[in-house]
């Protein structure tokens, strides 16, 4: 067990140690840099698709952001409605105990 951890390990280890090598290799003079247009737009269709997720990821989140504020303010004021019936309907019955009853009764009948 303790093998096969190693040799994982191991290979691990060289993958990174070889993506850290790429990195790090000056550029030589025949090499090119990515073509860019003048807005600042690179050609690239990685940079493009890496720049549209990036776009549509904030877009999103903007999204996100403008809807839980509607629903927290749609909320609150369900909420204060809620309350402003319970008043009411609180109101209401105060007044109709405060009436007072017909006494009426009960064992007449029987």
């Amino acid at each position: 067990m303790k093998t096969r951890q190693l040799i994982i390990t191991a290979a691990m280890l060289a993958v990174t140690g070889g993506a850290m090598a790429q990195t790090q290799v000056p550029a030589s003079p025949g090499m090119v840099a990515p073509a860019s247009t003048a807005n600042g737009v690179s050609n690239d269709p990685y940079v493009q698709k890496r720049q549209s997720d990036a776009d549509a990821k904030a877009e999103y989140k903007a999204d996100k952001k403008s809807i839980n504020q509607q629903s927290k303010a749609d909320k609150k004021a369900a909420k204060q409605e809620m309350k402003a019936q319970k008043k009411a309907a609180t109101a209401e019955r105060n007044a109709e105990l405060a009436q007072p009853q017909p006494k009426t009764d009960m064992n007449k009948g029987h």
